[in-house]
């Protein structure tokens, strides 16, 4: 046989023509383990077992697959039809008369490595996974019936490294799967399009007259992004092709409009595919919207120079993406892949490469390659990353946003360490930059999962996760607290991401965020980081309208020093708009409005990007301890943003008719058993251990507790844990906020919601909260700590009990630490109040001798796999 042609991924533009076509959609023969021909071997159609398959579909949707041995799966979802290696599918084709003698092509929109038979000899092979595989038929098929024979091969034919380091294959989300998806149809090849003609890059900007306003004249000036003139800040969101139904993208441009529609409707204006590629139907849906898109090389670890069958690969799947999709206008930045690290120069000799073949395009290194340490080099365009260039531990100076695990980061990022307010930024790190600087996966705030989601899962993946994380908390004795926990831990999440996002906005020289989600990422140990769960739909802890109060074009922001203020105080507040809606605000009235106070603001620039609007300089009295609510408005706009100060009386602390003590020794005893009040603190000391599998013995009387953490875990606790504690770093306490109840009597001089808010910042950072799984399991404390899902311990920051004649509350904070401020002081003070109330009543009883049995003992151990990161190099 002739050497044929495979027309290598190549784009063909249709200039105006339309190719005569036909579908092979619908039902195929298929074989599971075969490959080859069986045409070739036997000249029958089959030599093995065969089943029905409908293409477009996977091994997965056909339920062809075989049912899961674990069901015991928490790091990612559970494929129930799961298969990997060959499968053959196979049909007759019917070539029309029509067709004679001209060159017809096989057309795979998106599929695995294959190799094409066409009554039993081979045509050719491809294993192009980002972008359509095409085939040329040889001459010699003639008008008439003919075997055609496709091996789909989801276990060979791509770098060994590809199939666990990116989301084109990672079982963590798009699965590994087995198919053919998208269109597939026969094609004939016209003469004026030339089977061998390539899609250039430039061909889009030939119909620049029709290309959406918000893709024209795209490019980068000095630290910023601008198009049409304009100034423009990327609100970006993370995407991992998680699609939980199916398993695999979604391939229809009504599935993206839908999708990128809800992104939209959010604030989003920019997705980053981590280590992936979407389809044609992404783009288009993306121009559609104006979202700006920036896919990835399918690859997330090394890049090692050495390794040429993988460079190679990596090298023709970016001039694949190029030339399919380069000429759309939503197209307009590209990274090698993700976290990657290995040989920087071979990273430019890329870059250099597909600047050649698009040069309309901007790109960077991998996205947040060397984790940020090794800073900006030759031949990036911008940098997506969480830091610029290395730092002291403990220092900040260098990081990109708010928050990092434990492992990457002191204390966790700046969020959890610094005292809140609203004027930390990154200027000190983005003013050094000199080219634009995107935060890397910008929050991954944990939210406790939401079992009632679970029903959802009606397609080729199930929850075999969330079902043991259920079963965990129910053997914990707290699955009726399941829904509170959901709640709370996402309420604080919400503001958690407000806090971030708008550090970002305050940065002068930053050009935009790629958050790390607004969507649920079910794999690499479940992490439930999303306002939205992993069907893009609501979790009921926000609205786009909440939302898009900091994720819009247009953001008013209040820069304050701290959020808690004593009655008498000033605020003393710097206004100022993140300006990127594409047009001037001058003369635009900015009103705002504090309790009962209000005012107005004239906006006398036309600058774009942040700007200064004015200063609020408003004394703040309340005669009791108060919440406020601080509102921005611009007014004949859309543009408006709010925020909470609390305000508590001056005055000196009462703690009369209360023993406050550091152990529970004889003499405290002895005044519980005479009818007293007792306030027990117990004081955090090295003996302290945390309940997790490092246990160790401790004194008798020492309560087991962990950590204080005041935002939520990052990302997954499971796997930071790992990381952690092989790189010698103090792990994470791995909490999810508090839940309380905020009609408590105890909470009198101390307005709060059911969850963490800013001003509990004090008293949570000097907390251990304490282990209670030894307790009764139908107790609950006053205010509960959300464990995690791997640990799922019952956690307490304060307790009461009646002992004898007497009643104790236990708080698990140092209260004369956290008084050095006037909310760590308004609560100590609430607590008192509370105790020397008649509202001090606990309804739970406990002797001495058990509340000290119940302490000593060892709580219910955890057992956690390691559970590694491939970014860990």
């Amino acid at each position: 046989m002739k050497k044929t042609i495979l027309i290598a991924c190549l784009g063909l533009v249709s200039l105006g023509l339309q190719a005569q076509s036909i579908s092979l959609a619908g039902e195929w023969n298929v074989e599971l383990g075969k490959s080859g021909s069986a045409f070739a071997k036997s000249k029958r159609a089959s030599q093995g077992e065969v089943k029905r398959a409908i293409l477009p579909g996977t091994i997965d949707t056909n339920h062809l697959g075989f049912a899961p041995k674990d069901t015991m799966e928490t790091t990612h979802l559970t494929r129930l039809y799961a298969y990997k290696g060959a499968a053959r599918y196979s049909r007759t084709i019917n070539i029309p008369k029509d067709w004679k003698k001209k060159p017809v092509e096989l057309f795979l929109e998106r599929t695995r490595p294959t190799w094409v038979y066409v009554d039993g000899e081979l045509v050719d092979s491809c294993n192009f996974i980002s972008t359509p595989q095409r085939y040329l038929l040889p001459k010699k098929v003639k008008p008439g019936k003919h075997l055609l024979e496709i091996v789909v091969d989801n276990g060979r034919g791509v770098p060994d490294q590809v199939y666990g380091s990116s989301h084109a294959y990672t079982e963590d989300t798009q699965t590994n799967w087995n198919g053919i998806i998208g269109e597939i149809r026969l094609e004939v090849k016209s003469e004026e399009r030339g089977v061998k003609k390539q899609r250039s890059v430039s061909e889009g900007k030939a119909n620049s007259n029709v290309l959406p306003d918000f893709a024209k004249d795209f490019h980068i000036e000095g630290t910023h992004f601008y198009a049409n003139g304009h100034r423009i800040f990327l609100r970006g969101k993370h995407d991992a092709a998680v699609w939980p139904l199916t398993g695999h993208v979604e391939m229809s441009v009504e599935g993206w409009m839908k999708y990128l529609g809800t992104c939209k409707e959010y604030g989003i204006n920019h997705v980053r595919f981590h280590s992936w590629c979407p389809p044609e139907a992404a783009f288009v849906a993306a121009d559609s919207l104006g979202i700006y898109l920036q896919p990835e090389l399918p690859f997330w670890g090394s890049f090692d120079k050495k390794d040429e069958r993988l460079m190679a690969f990596l090298h023709q799947e970016g001039e694949n993406i190029l030339r399919e999709y380069g000429h759309h206008p939503s197209f307009r930045m590209m990274a090698l892949g993700n976290e990657l690290w290995g040989d920087i120069d071979k990273m430019k000799e890329f870059v250099d490469d597909f600047r050649k073949i698009a040069p309309d395009k901007y790109y960077t290194f991998g996205s947040n390659y060397y984790l940020g340490y090794q800073g900006i080099k030759e031949g990036m365009d911008y940098f997506t990353t969480c830091r610029i260039g290395g730092e002291g531990w403990g220092k900040y100076n260098t990081h990109t946003r708010g928050s990092f695990s434990f492992a990457d980061a002191y204390d966790g990022g700046m969020i959890n360490h610094f005292h809140p307010n609203s004027t930390m930024n990154f200027d000190e790190a983005c003013d050094k930059a000199g080219i634009p600087i995107i935060s890397h996966e910008t929050g991954e705030f944990q939210t406790y999962p939401d079992y009632r989601e679970m029903k959802k899962y009606t397609g080729v993946l199930h929850p075999y996760n969330f079902e043991v994380f259920r079963r965990r908390l129910a053997a914990a004795g707290m699955l009726s607290q399941a829904d509170d926990f959901h709640k709370a831990s996402g309420l604080w999440s919400v503001k958690l991401y407000k806090a971030d996002i708008e550090m970002d906005l305050r940065t002068r020289n930053m050009a935009g965020f790629q958050l790390l989600d607004i969507q649920d990422y079910p794999g690499q140990g479940s992490a439930f980081v999303g306002i939205l769960d992993a069907f893009m739909e609501s979790k009921g802890i926000t609205t786009p309208e909440e939302w898009r109060q900091w994720c819009s074009p247009v953001v008013p922001l209040l820069e304050v020093e701290k959020f808690c203020f004593e009655d008498g105080e000033k605020i003393q507040a710097k206004v100022k708009v993140a300006n990127y809606g594409g047009s001037s605000l001058y003369g635009k009235k900015l009103k705002w409005k504090i309790g009962d106070a209000e005012g107005v603001m004239n906006i006398f620039t036309y600058d774009e990007g942040l700007i200064d609007v004015g200063v609020l300089d408003e004394e703040i009295s309340a005669d009791k301890p108060t919440k406020l609510n601080v509102s921005l408005n611009i007014e004949e706009t859309e543009a408006r943003n709010s925020y909470e100060l609390w305000v508590y009386p001056k005055k000196a602390m009462e703690k009369k008719g209360v023993i406050i003590a550091k152990d529970l020794n004889d003499e405290v005893v002895k005044v519980l058993e005479k009818g007293g009040k007792v306030l027990w603190m117990p004081t955090a000391s090295s003996h302290f251990v945390a309940a997790d599998d490092t246990l160790s013995q401790v004194d008798n009387a020492t309560p087991y507790t962990v950590g204080g953490l005041f935002q939520t875990d990052y990302w997954n606790y499971r796997m930071f844990k790992t990381i952690c504690e092989n790189n010698k770093k103090k792990v994470s306490p791995g909490t999810l906020g508090i839940l309380t109840n905020p009609e408590h009597p105890i909470f009198k001089g101390f307005p709060t919601e059911m969850h963490t808010n800013w001003q509990w910042f004090p008293v949570i950072k000097e907390s251990h909260p304490l282990v209670l799984d030894n307790f009764a399991k139908d107790y609950r404390p006053i205010v509960q700590v959300i464990d995690n899902i791997e640990r799922n311990h019952k956690l307490g920051l304060v307790m009461e009990w009646k002992v004898g004649a007497g009643k104790l509350l236990v708080c698990m904070s140092n209260l004369e630490k956290a008084a050095r401020y006037p909310e760590g002081k308004a609560f100590y003070q609430s607590v008192i109040d509370y105790m020397r109330s008649a509202d001090f009543n606990p309804s739970a009883e406990i002797t001495v001798d058990k509340l000290k049995k119940k302490l000593a003992e060892k709580p219910r151990q955890v057992s956690l796999k390691e559970l590694n990161n491939i970014s860990q190099y």
